[in-house]
């Protein structure tokens, strides 16, 4: 009789101790998959901002602002990219310009979706409502590396969610303020960040930025567009030349950097120029545009 009642208080224990195993049961947590994770991502990119950042915004709490940025946004990318990310704005940017004009983000529609030409890349579209009333638009591509983690955010097909927030101010007739925190985001995963302008012909919808590298030589050019289909093109070159030699060119000045000039009022324009290791190139046909607008948009560069 003992020795029933102790094979059955051993099966009893082992019944128990099997229940009890975590690994053993069938309701551990999942981990989020790879889109999950960028979906969550750019949720908290494109929205707020909320009260604990506002409030570090208020105090001019830089400190607190790292900390902030990578609590929220540590998890979902690479360390390198993550400081890239931080040098750059990437984050900071849109919240930023969301606090200085009082006025929040709220999703209206986000789809993210597996890129069918890159392993590890999704592309997404966003809606976003602006508190003020406007209604903005934003596409781009996650790039990740095998673990799911974030390696590049990437913005194209024009990008109008920083100027839906305010309008850019008109300086002087056709010429208006441009905030470059849009162009240093869109480049914060190129070899270098060139200057840019401070100063356009329009009010700028958005900015894309294509690259390509010659021998030494690394090459970013990148697409200004207007709300009403204007485009001006800016090619920088980092320890290189841009040619000119088979165009008619004329001598111009950009502050006290010799500077080379083709094209007339009406027709296309090109401003070639070079400041400290980096050749700029300005280039297209926008109506009312002046070689004396070109010059002035150039001396902006900061």
């Amino acid at each position: 009789m003992w020795k029933k009642m102790t094979t059955l208080a051993v099966v009893l224990l082992l019944a128990v101790g099997c229940a009890s195993d975590p690994s053993a049961g069938e309701d551990t947590e999942e981990k989020p998959t790879t889109k999950e994770k960028v979906t969550e991502m750019l949720e908290k990119m494109f929205s707020g901002p909320d009260e604990a950042l506002t409030k570090l915004f208020d105090q001019s709490d830089h400190e607190g602002l790292v900390n902030y940025y990578e609590e929220q946004f540590g998890g979902y990318m690479t360390d390198e990219r993550m400081e890239d990310a931080m040098n750059t704005n990437l984050f900071t940017s849109f919240h930023q310009k969301a606090y200085s004009n009082d006025v929040k983000m709220d999703i209206k529609k986000l789809d993210v979706e597996e890129s069918g030409d890159a392993e590890g890349a999704y592309d997404f579209d966003i809606q976003i409502n602006i508190s003020n009333g406007e209604t903005a638009g934003i596409k781009g591509r996650v790039n990740t590396d095998e673990e799911g983690n974030v390696t590049r955010v990437h913005f194209s097909d024009g990008q109008p969610l920083l100027h839906a927030f305010d309008k850019p101010e008109e300086i002087e007739e056709g010429l208006y303020q441009y905030d470059s925190s849009m162009a240093e985001a869109v480049a914060g995963d190129e070899a270098y960040q060139p200057m840019y302008p401070t100063i356009m012909p329009y009010e700028v919808d958005g900015v894309q930025v294509d690259s390509e590298s010659k021998q030494q030589e690394e090459n970013l050019t990148f697409t200004f567009y207007g709300e009403k289909g204007e485009k001006l093109e800016l090619t920088t070159v980092k320890d290189g030349e841009i040619a000119y030699e088979e165009t008619e060119t004329e001598e111009a000045m950009v502050g006290d950097q010799t500077a080379r000039y083709a094209g007339k009022e009406g027709g296309e324009q090109r401003l070639i120029w070079t400041n400290g290791s980096i050749t700029y190139e300005w280039k297209g046909k926008v109506e009312g545009m002046s070689k004396e607008d070109m010059i002035k948009m150039a001396e902006s560069f900061e």
